[in-house]
């Protein structure tokens, strides 16, 4: 890793050093307690039997010899959960299906028994009737006039914004400026152009799943790997009715997120059987259940058509953009489409309209998967900008300087950042890549550039000390990987001047919490709870001078911390340990802060990243052979948890440039649910990999934080594919990027 610019600035002791994560020990040594590792005496198992149809009308159910079976405890149908509809925004979803089912997968009924094979086998034995209905896969088959209704119920949903009319696009954003014919009129070559990007699954190695019980004392105690545990719970509540006092979420680890673990799906239909059979009920879905109907990245068609002029300056951008957001529009319906206004890039360009449509489709349903449509936006936008420089006989660099965007210029989607540096990353970028070195035979050169803000919300957290000099950490935040735990204890560290062997932190249950809060995401981790942690750790210290000066006689404007010691400034041999002094109290001192900061940033974060790859002419296999990427960010809160947010970021875009995504066959049915499949990249797909932080004093809160988590994982595609083009003069236009792909473009032309 490398600094540029105001290189790391800190002057700290703990913040700004690469801190191993205190998380860490726990989880390498296989002691971390995960969602799915949660069972209980006595606990049932569920299965769930769903749909093989896409779209089908439900017209009989025979459970007679499911309920039968030794072993059985309950047989659930649509029809004993009718009416119970879920989201995280929008209440579309049916825990049960009772009249329709919209993708193959769609839960029709459960099996509760005594173990998983047997649940198994008695789902087996349902016979279900179904007729046929009209299924649309296409996003943009769905936006036509003709086509089937999927949800004519629509605007009865909670949460729904009103359809003027009946259709089935329920999300969009437009954007406009200037006259967009005045633009093309300008321009001395127009270009139109459609991308593709298919459905894509995080990649989380534990799938989903949830355990619920109904304790003594009427407590619904519920164990669930979701990253919004909050949310699932209050949705909980809503769904049935029930005191939110009277649930609780336990803490536990989530074994891996990217947004695809954001709702609670299926904690419902679990509290349902846990409720009527009055035991614990598990259920955990298998990788089939997890590729053909869990939330993942929503596939898109993007049209781009731009106008330049022989000089290099785009005067016209339009782009008409559909995502296909799956049967149930409750988990992402506005969050993938401000991220799809990122396909006009960073450049300076006057004449501009984008549409964007959401749409529902018979497939799964999407969500708030990494950095939400900026993957698909910016594989469109930057492989355009490419496509552009070819035809005025530009470098893509220079044609990218040519018309990037100053700071003091309106943003293209109208935001106003300030300190806007997108023109020196990509100098920058240029420079560390040695982007005007000679290449090898075969080999091709790509480069793409990014941005993205972060959003804010709201941050609580509890730092106390013990009477036995320790520091526990409270938040509501339940893990998945992203290493807030790990700057909350650098904070702690650093302003009480303890070492972070000394501090534990301590995850709130959501009862224990009532702290109403929407997780992890959105790179909102470093950037509020760093503040949040800031404000516990003042409150905490103004507490500790407090008593330590009321104790001792001493003026508490000259109280030091040292050593995990409070001293005397006016005599430095006087000294009280932590401890001692929470001892001295009889209770834990604390400190205590509710952030909450709003949704809007004044900053946003570049990236640009360069890469080489070889292309064998004969076979089309494509080697990415290095790879560098300069990501401007703000103060670095920790140089080993950044490198890693970066480097993860690339290595997940890289393998779902090249490698990854879901297809449907004719019958609706995802044709390769499996990781055998679907390949995820390996150590031996990801070439050196070279890091450079842009780091700046412009960021939020006391320590200048602005995300990183989901910067790094949109340029990957678009620099791979400008590269590949780079190599062998020919375009692919749809990830992912496959050499055999590739082969038969080539073919082909």
């Amino acid at each position: 890793m490398n600094f540029w610019g105001d290189n790391n600035m800190t002057t700290n002791k703990v913040i700004g050093q690469p801190i191993p994560r205190v998380d860490g020990p726990e989880k390498i040594t296989g002691e971390a307690f995960y969602g799915l590792d949660a069972k209980l005496p006595g606990m049932l198992w569920m299965k769930v039997l769903r749909s093989p149809f896409p779209h089908a009308r439900i017209k009989n159910i025979d459970t007679s010899a499911a309920e039968s079976m030794a072993g059985v405890s309950l047989v659930l149908t649509g029809e004993d959960l009718k009416g119970k509809l879920t989201g995280n925004v929008i209440k579309d979803q049916p825990l049960l299906c009772w009249d329709e089912v919209r993708l193959v997968g769609d839960c029709v009924a459960a099996v509760v028994a005594v173990d998983e094979d047997t649940a198994q086998e008695a789902v087996a034995l349902i016979d279900v009737e179904y007729e046929e209905l009209p299924a649309i896969i296409d996003p943009e088959e769905a936006h036509q006039n003709d086509a089937p209704i999927l949800h004519p119920d629509y605007n009865n949903y909670v949460g729904a914004p009103p359809m003027d009319a009946p259709g089935n696009r329920y999300a969009g954003l437009s954007h406009e400026r200037g006259d967009i014919q005045k633009g093309f009129d300008e321009a001395d070559i127009v270009i139109e152009n459609t991308y593709k990007t298919p459905l894509t699954h995080p990649g989380y190695l534990e799938p989903h799943g949830c355990l619920v019980y109904i304790d003594d004392e009427g407590i619904v105690q519920v164990w669930n790997n979701n990253d919004t545990p909050n949310g699932a719970h209050q949705e909980l509540a809503r769904v049935f009715d029930l005191d939110p006092d009277n649930i609780n979420f336990n803490v536990n680890y989530v074994g891996g997120s990217f947004g695809g673990k954001s709702s609670g799906v299926m904690v419902g239909l679990t509290y349902a059987a846990a409720e009527k059979t009055g035991m614990p009920v598990k259920w955990s879905s298998d990788y089939d259940e997890e590729f053909q109907n869990m939330t993942m990245r929503h596939p898109a068609i993007m049209r781009v058509k731009a106008g330049v002029k022989n000089d290099g300056t785009i005067t016209a951008w339009e782009s008409e953009i559909h995502l296909a957001g799956g049967a149930y529009a409750g988990y992402a319906p506005l969050p993938a489409m401000t991220g799809i206004l990122t396909i006009v890039g960073p450049y300076d360009i006057e004449h501009i309209r984008v549409n964007s449509h959401q749409m529902y489709t018979n497939t799964s349903p999407c969500t708030f998967v990494r950095s939400p449509g900026h993957p698909q936006a910016h594989f469109a936008g930057e492989s355009h900008m490419d496509v552009l420089a070819k035809a005025v006989g530009m470098d893509p660099l220079e044609f990218r300087l040519h018309n990037i965007v100053k700071d003091g210029d309106e943003y293209p989607t109208g935001d106003g950042w300030q300190n806007v540096r997108a023109e020196e990353a990509l100098r920058q970028a240029a420079e560390s890549a040695g982007y005007y070195k000679e290449k090898g035979e075969n080999v091709g050169r790509g480069i793409a550039i990014g941005s993205h803000s972060q959003i804010g919300a709201t941050a609580h957290v509890v730092m106390k000390v013990l009477n036995t000099g320790r520091v526990e950490i409270n938040h509501p935040l339940f893990d998945g990987g992203v290493g807030t735990a790990t700057i909350l204890a650098q904070i702690a560290a650093e302003e009480l001047d303890i070492p972070t062997e000394l501090i534990d932190i301590v995850p709130w249950s959501t009862r224990e919490g009532k702290t109403p809060d929407m997780g992890v995401g959105g790179s909102r981790g470093a950037r509020v709870y760093s503040e949040a942690g800031f404000g516990a750790s003042q409150e905490l210290k103004g507490n500790l001078k407090r008593l330590a000066a009321e104790f001792n006689g001493w003026d508490e404007d000259q109280i030091i911390f040292e050593d995990a010691h409070l001293v005397n400034g006016a005599n430095t041999a006087e000294k009280i340990s932590l401890g001692d002094i929470a001892d001295r109290v009889g209770e834990p001192v604390s400190g205590r802060t509710d952030e909450e900061q709003g949704f809007d940033s004044p900053w946003t974060g570049f990236g640009v990243h360069i890469v080489d790859v070889s292309v064998d002419p004969e076979t089309a296999e494509t080697t990415v052979l290095n790879y560098t990427a300069v990501q401007e960010t703000g103060r670095i809160l920790n140089t080993l948890g950044w490198q890693g947010q970066v480097e993860g970021g690339i290595i997940q875009s890289i393998g779902s440039a090249m490698m990854e995504g879901l297809f449907f066959d004719e019958s609706g049915r995802v044709s390769n649910p499996s990781f055998a499949d679907m390949k995820l990249p390996t150590s031996r797909d990801i070439p050196p990999l070279q890091t450079v932080a842009l780091e700046s004093d412009d960021g939020h809160g006391h320590y200048k934080v602005r995300g990183i988590g989901e910067h790094t994982n949109a340029m990957a595609a678009p620099a791979i594919a400008n590269a590949i083009a780079d190599a062998v003069d020919a375009r692919l236009y749809s990830m992912p990027l496959t050499s055999e792909n590739l082969y038969n473009t080539l073919n082909t032309k």
